[in-house]
């Protein structure tokens, strides 16, 4: 599954607004609907919560909007609070906030500090608080007001559920540029984002969620620029391939792994477990004729090869004839082997 910077993800909304023909507010709407169907399925009991959405004056905060109706609609308690003014709200996040007043929802405006210390009580004492201020669009670090509000939600032992990004958080790299939400969930729309699966950003962002919101998966693979891909198992079983009915383990190649020393047979076993997890099919263990014990005690899945040793347990010179005549398709050298 591919992961997506800032430039990326524009691109990939443009794409899809442009040349597939689906509305910016169509991609809003389904965002903030796979929200709260995340939120639906972590957590039990809604009817009973009080929940907060913080929205900020931007397509982040149009999502927020959008989940604060359809939370609404199904009878909960929903407040909603804005930072900032709703007069500053464009584009898309404008009319899914218009649709929210419009059924008779209010929006609570945090324009300033007083604002926050008259209203912020509502939002910290909710059961559940959603983040919808900032998005990818984010540049640079919070600061004012937007960063005291970060620090009272975090301090606040209530669960958070970011939409998209942790606010605070930039998707062009896993470095937290300065304060940001610790959130226990976090659904980002249409592909997952680095700072969400690479320290230290990963820690901010709880469960990951990833929502399609129907941004194709050919557009997303059609981006240019930087790819890098985390692993599924999805994507994983594409690449295995089903083994004969009957071939054998001889069939599968043969791993030497010299490893070890007096003191790390560890590192022996640890390293033949992997050859044979990798898929395998004979894996000898080379190691000091004194850890030779100890590594064959510790699985019975591969074979092992006693090596010349020093008086203290360490592979020498001469172990190299050996190793080079064993018959092995691949040769692993390390770990553990100590001062050779």
């Amino acid at each position: 599954m591919r992961l997506l910077d800032t430039a990326q993800m524009r691109e990939a909304d443009r794409r899809t607004i442009e040349d597939v023909g689906i509305p910016s507010v169509v991609l809003m709407e389904n965002a903030g609907r796979q929200v709260v169907a995340a939120i639906e399925a972590r957590f039990d009991s809604l009817e009973h919560w009080r929940i907060a959405v913080l929205c900020g004056p931007g397509n982040n905060g149009g999502d927020g909007f959008v989940a604060a109706r359809v939370l609404a609609e199904q009878g909960l308690s929903v407040g909603v609070f804005l930072l900032g003014r709703a007069a500053d709200v464009k584009g898309d996040a404008r009319t899914t906030l218009a649709s929210l007043r419009t059924l008779g929802h209010d929006v609570v405006e945090i324009g300033d500090a007083a604002a926050w210390e008259l209203h912020g009580s509502d939002v910290l004492d909710a059961d559940l608080i959603i983040d919808a201020l900032f998005g990818t669009g984010l540049r640079g670090p919070l600061t004012g007001l937007a960063e005291t509000i970060v620090a009272d939600v975090n301090a606040s032992p209530k669960p958070v559920v970011a939409i998209d990004l942790p606010s605070g958080v930039s998707a062009d790299g896993p470095n937290v540029p300065g304060p940001a939400i610790d959130a226990i969930m976090t659904v980002t729309l249409a592909a997952p984002k680095l700072p969400l699966v690479l320290p230290p950003a990963e820690q901010l962002a709880g469960a990951l969620v990833i929502a399609d919101i129907g941004i194709p998966d050919a557009v997303i693979d059609a981006i240019d620029g930087p790819r890098t891909e985390i692993l599924s198992r999805e994507s994983m079983r594409a690449l295995i391939v089903p083994r004969a009915h009957d071939s054998h383990k001889g069939t599968y190649g043969r791993v030497l792994v010299v490893a070890g020393s007096r003191g790390k047979s560890g590192a022996a076993h640890l390293a033949a477990m992997g050859a044979l997890r990798s898929g395998a099919g004979l894996v000898t263990v080379a190691t000091p004729a004194s850890v030779l014990p100890i590594v064959s005690a510790l699985g019975a899945e591969y074979m092992t090869l006693p090596l010349d040793e020093s008086a203290d347990g360490v592979v020498v010179e001469s172990a190299v004839d050996a190793v080079l005549a064993f018959h092995a398709d691949v040769i692993a050298v390390g770990p553990g082997l100590g001062n050779t």
